[in-house]
């Protein structure tokens, strides 16, 4: 036990063997982190909800959102059409290397990024994700049997501005129309 307490005395009196310890040991948590988020099933999930297409994605917001609005008391039969600003998107996790050239006193530095990969199953590898920007909806479209009653219109485009974080003036209330009525 004293030997490893004197290698590590000896590692530590050198910046350099500092930098490379904390290096080493922040890779060995990334590694453990990594094999438990797959263990429990995390990143299958996400892979599954990344999957989402845009459509699928606005036609589930539409449901529910339907489905909400059809509980405001007042509101009635109602229709939904939601309008995406933009969809999912992945940021990848880079490694960036700056080297540096020297031609007779004059100093060139060339920046080189490449895109980290992890093994995701048997032979097959993926990059990895760090963040995931979610859909960001633009605008909302609602028609109901109570959208000609102030009260109930109000609710609606309160509920909507709520439920996706959008400003009033991006949501359109107005009362639907009977078939065979002109």
């Amino acid at each position: 036990m004293i030997e490893i307490k004197e290698v590590f005395k000896n590692l530590s009196n050198n910046k350099k063997n500092i930098v490379l310890i904390i290096c080493a040991v922040l890779a060995l948590v990334l590694l453990v982190v990594s094999g438990f988020s797959e263990e429990t099933g995390n990143s299958e999930e996400v892979n599954v909800k990344l999957n989402v297409s845009s459509e699928e994605y606005i036609k589930e917001q539409e449901e529910k959102l339907k489905e909400l609005i059809e509980k405001i008391d007042g509101a009635g039969e109602t229709e939904v059409m939601i309008t995406l600003e933009s969809c999912y998107e992945n940021v990848y996790l880079k490694d960036s290397n700056l080297k540096t050239e020297s031609t007779e006193g004059v100093f060139k530095e060339e920046q080189e990024e490449n895109f980290v990969m992890a093994k995701t199953g048997s032979n097959t590898q993926d990059g990895v994700i760090i963040k995931v920007y979610e859909p960001v909806v633009k605008g909302v479209a609602v028609v109901a049997t109570g959208g000609d009653n102030e009260k109930v219109k109000m609710a609606i485009i309160e509920t909507v501005s709520a439920v996706f974080n959008i400003n009033s003036t991006n949501i359109s209330v107005e009362k639907m129309a009977f078939e065979g009525m002109d």
